[in-house]
């Protein structure tokens, strides 16, 4: 069990005053900008000699360079408008992209104001790679790109002593103030707090700033829902949510939790330097992330700024990898006992990425090799083309490049990995083709900021091509768009906006790009929208802020946040009609009278070109829950952070284990020194009250009434621990472990390297678990519980050899469906890239090698192409027996509810299954039938059992149908028939 400095009573004494905030993801500048479309380094910089292409033969041996022992760089640039004048006081900021460099090299990022003339520059960079970006007042944030075509941003890559010149920024106008102020528990302020807001995913480029003596800041950035961070020492990050402009937001930091070790070589003992150190977040009912650490001469590291949680530290080396044993758990402001991890021997893959015909290198994307266990190495490639992966394990790996602008290769030649370096390898790429147009407004003027992707429709059957284009690019402010790195074929060109919430087209626009050139000039046409305006009011007339409101119409959708004043503001939504209704953390507002069931809400008809307006009036949050939290022996705990979250009345049952979250948008209650707390603003209702340690223990109260005093007594953890042994009796290298607790919802998550199959968590709550192992051997689940304070160690797990899974995908007519993707899961997702997942033949046959045993998911997608198109089916089975395993017919229905269409309303709804019920013993009996519903006028019940629609069976394992067969457009006619042994017939309605 991990060692805390200083002890929990010490911890007890002190850390009542300390402040306190979110518990929000490590938020490193590098990790606000992941997901970014990375591009080529800047022209015109001045630089060391470049490398040549590689034309023919291996390239020249990757070096790894330490760049905190180079010379540092600067970039140079101007700032201007969208009318090209240059804009003085804009703040430029760069932020480094390396992981050869320790979080605190890239903690504050280096900023310069631009002059008179919009001239800046920064200097005392490091020599990486860096994004670039400006803001400044009325305008909104962006980042650096190339003016030859749009991109979301561009990165420029420094060298050692060199300079990036004509880095220019332009920026539009639009933007908003937004003001705030960052404190500790106390109130106090923090001061030199980093604050920043924008990024990637927001649509924008990003805004910083420091916080003043008295805490406070201001940045300017583009009006909407953002999400502000601030990161400051001896602090873990925290976040703050709300409308801008509208809000004054408050951000409220944790003392940071602190991992510190060393890494040693298996074997010898010996330090390793330069190794790079993460620790990644096990309890995942908390979000929050880990840090990095390089490791100094001894072999020692130290990763800050931890938000409290269960950590497992990697280490990854040249000639090493390695893992912790087990997860550190930190508390509350504590740092850990040194621990020790092991580096076991690895090596190094290098080689270049080379575009062909010409030999040039490709200058932005990544190499990934896969082995055939769950673990993937990989590394991003540099200007030159080189890349560069460490710390590769011994084995057998499949490669995949991915060139910004270019396209792989179908296949790539494996990878087989012993113990010395592999330096000479080569992957080619091909040009790629582009896709360019313009994003518009219903007036034809350009549109900025809107995301466009393109998916190609392959043939029936084929996976589709292996193609290098970006997930999405935005428009820029001309509204041009570019999707390089395409093949030839058939696309459906989309848009969607991230962060403006801006309505887009339903449908998207099918193009075909040609063999041998691109394609030009597409339009993509916005919508024609309105304005909202309204306000949430409780019934005594007080706003009530920080509310999410809710746009939901046929086919739209938008949303807004109130402000402190209760008001917000929608600028475009989309013409039509709407029922707008309101949030607020999670929980719905409810008019005064109305329960869980009732249709809240109001509704709304938006025009072109006009402004609606709209009010809510909701019940009044002003309940208050107070009480104490004390440990096994009665003692006040005073490290105990609270949750109070609203138990559904309706009658549909809870549906499920309570949430688990750490509310972003609220101060955080933390008990005092008596362990005592309070919780405010509550709405009303019965509420669950949790009390936990984040560095473990935890207790529930249920149905507390508003205005109750409630006491709550955290049980001393336990320990679980035991082996994981494939038949044989052999060790697995390396597995994955998760416990969970359905009835609770608990969830920890661990993975173990080389342990000889020993596995362990500490600090558990006691709970009834599932124990889920996977290994590239085999899986198993294993029911396990544990007591109050229980340690239990010897719990064994043989793991069942994977199958191969064979079956047949069918319609209802049971005709075979051509092309359909088939995936196997057992509770740990599903990948998102379906080019070598297997797919139905002709006679719609499949097969999947070393699929999981026990109780799966299977998720069959649709045949993209297709002439018929055929709905998602996810069903849930047990596979037993083997090594094959020959599963009955797989039926999926056709889509029912056509694009465009509107889904019809039923007028009734399902009662929710128990947190720990079978699924594979669901029944979808009807817990409630709205009056003057479709439901309603066709005589269905509360209470009836619903086993067919339109004749087909929807029970056992069919169950999967029930939704495909409801899921139909306004007027459609369904027969559902009903345990008690008759049918009836109901015609759905419009939305209420």
């Amino acid at each position: 069990m991990t060692q805390r400095n200083g002890g929990r009573e010490g911890r007890s004494r002190i850390l009542w005053f300390l402040p306190i905030g979110l518990g929000v993801a490590g938020v490193g500048w590098a990790t606000c900008l992941k997901g970014q479309e990375e591009r080529a380094q800047v022209e015109g910089a001045k630089e060391a000699p470049a490398v040549q292409p590689v034309v023919g033969g291996p390239p020249a041996p990757a070096v790894q360079i330490d760049p905190r022992k180079l010379a540092k760089a600067a970039i140079a640039g101007t700032v201007r408008d969208d009318k090209g004048q240059p804009i003085a006081g804009a703040q430029v900021c760069a932020i480094a992209a390396s992981g050869l460099l320790d979080a605190r090299d890239t903690f504050t990022p280096p900023c310069a104001a631009s002059e008179r003339d919009g001239h800046y520059r920064i200097e005392g960079l490091w020599a990486v790679r860096h994004s670039v970006s400006a803001s400044a007042p009325g305008h909104v944030p962006a980042f650096y790109t190339r003016d030859d075509q749009p991109a979301n941003l561009d990165m420029v890559d420094l060298a050692a002593g060199g300079e990036a010149l004509g880095v220019d920024i332009t920026l539009r106008g639009g933007g908003v103030e937004i003001v705030g102020v960052v404190k500790d528990l106390s109130g106090g302020a923090v001061e030199g707090a980093i604050v920043s807001a924008g990024g990637v995913w927001a649509g924008t480029g990003m805004a910083f700033t420091t916080s003043a003596a008295e805490g406070t800041f201001s940045l300017w950035i583009a009006p909407g829902q953002p999400q502000v961070f601030a990161r400051a020492d001896g602090y873990a990050p925290g976040s703050d949510r709300g409308a801008a402009p509208g809000h004054r937001f408050e951000l409220f930091l944790t003392p940071e939790s602190v991992l510190v070790g060393k890494v040693v070589r298996a074997g010898d003992g010996s330090p390793v330097e330069g190794a790079k150190v993460t620790a990644e977040r096990g309890d995942t009912f908390f979000g929050g992330g880990g840090g990095l650490s390089i490791t100094d001469a001894g072999g020692n590291f130290r990763i800050a700024q931890l938000s409290p949680g269960a950590y497992k530290p990697s280490v990854t080396a040249d000639d090493a990898f390695g893992m912790a044993a087990e997860q550190v758990v930190l508390g509350l402001g504590e740092t850990s006992e040194a621990i020790v991890i092991e580096a076991h021997p690895a090596t190094t893959v290098a080689g270049a990425v080379v575009v062909t015909p010409g030999g040039a290198s490709c200058p932005q994307g990544h190499v990934s090799l896969q082995g055939a266990g769950e673990r993937e190495f990989g590394a991003e490639i540099e200007a030159d083309g080189r890349v560069r992966i460490p710390g590769v394990l011994a084995g057998s790996y499949e490669v995949t490049v991915r060139c910004e602008g270019f396209v792989s290769a179908e296949k790539y030649a494996p990878v087989t990995v012993a113990d010395a370096p592999i330096e000479d390898l080569r992957w080619d790429v091909a040009p790629g083709r582009a896709i360019r147009g313009t994003v518009t407004t219903a007036k034809g003027e350009p549109a900025a900021g809107i995301s466009v992707m393109a998916r190609i429709k392959g043939e029936p059957g084929q996976a589709p091509p292996r193609a290098s284009g970006p997930a999405f690019v935005d428009s820029d402010g001309q509204g041009r768009f570019a999707l390089a790195g395409l093949l030839p074929g058939k696309y459906e060109v989309r848009a969607f906006s991230k962060g403006a919430n801006r309505p887009t087209p339903d449908k998207p626009i099918e193009v075909i790009l040609p063999e041998g050139q691109d394609l030009e000039d597409i339009r993509v046409e916005l919508p024609a929208s309105g304005q909202l305006r309204g306000k949430v009011r409780d019934v005594h007339g007080n706003p009530v802020g920080r509310a999410q409101v809710s746009l939901q119409g046929p086919g739209r959708r938008s949303s807004a946040m109130t402000g402190d004043d209760g008001s917000f503001h929608v600028p475009e939504a989309a013409a039509g009609e709407y029922r707008v209704s309101a949030t607020r953390d999670g929980i719905k507002l409810r008019a005064p009278g109305t329960g869980d069931d009732d249709v809240q809400g109001a509704k709304v008809t938006v025009e072109a070109d006009a402004v609606a307006t709209v009010k809510l009036v909701v019940e009044t949050g002003n309940g208050k829950i107070v009480g104490v939290v004390r440990d096994e022996g009665g003692a006040g705990v005073s490290d105990a952070f609270v949750e109070a979250t609203r138990e559904s009345e309706s009658a549909r049952g809870p549906g499920g284990a309570p949430p688990r979250y750490f509310a972003l948008n609220d101060r955080p209650h933390l008990t005092d020194a008596e362990g005592r707390f309070a919780v405010e603003e509550l709405f009303p209702g019965k509420y669950t009250v949790r009390a936990f340690r984040r560095g473990g223990g935890e207790t529930t109260v249920e149905h507390v009434a508003l205005g109750a005093e409630v006491t709550l007594t955290i049980e001393p953890t336990g320990r679980l621990a035991g082996t994981v042994a494939v038949k044989g009796g052999a060790a697995p290298q390396e597995f994955s472990a998760t416990l969970s607790d359905a009835k609770t919802g608990y969830q920890r998550t661990d993975r173990f390297f080389r342990t000889g199959g020993a596995w362990s968590f500490a600090e558990l709550p006691a709970g009834d678990y599932k124990l889920s192992v996977s290994a590239p051997e085999g899986t198993q689940d294993t029911e396990v519980s544990l007591g109050s304070g229980e340690e239990r160690a010897g719990v064994r797990v043989e793991l069942a050899a994977k199958v191969k899974l064979r079956g047949t995908v069918v319609d209802l007519e049971g005709a075979p469906v051509v092309g359909a993707a088939v995936r196997v899961s057992q509770g740990r997702g599903f990948t998102v890239d379906d080019r070598d997942v297997p797919r139905t033949d002709a006679q719609g046959r499949f097969a999947v090698e070393g699929a999981p045993v026990g109780l799966v998911t299977l998720l069959v997608a649709a045949p993209r192409g297709a002439a018929v198109e055929y709905s998602q089916t996810t069903m849930t089975t047990t596979i037993a027996g083997g090594p094959e395993v020959e599963l009955p017919p797989i039926r999926v229905a056709k889509q029912r509810l056509k694009s465009g269409d509107t889904i019809g309303d039923l007028g009734y709804a399902i009662k929710l299954g128990a947190p720990a019920a079978d699924p594979s013993q669901r029944k979808f009996e009807v817990a409630l039938v709205r009056p003057g519903s479709p439901a309603a006028a066709a005589g269905l019940q509360a209470g009836d059992v619903i086993v067919s629609v339109d004749g087909e069976d929807v029970t056992g394992e069919r169950r999967y149908l029930y939704e495909q067969l409801t899921r139909v457009a306004i007027g459609t006619t369904l027969r559902l028939g009903l345990a008690r042994g008759v049918t009836v017939e109901l015609t759905t309605a419009a939305p209420p």
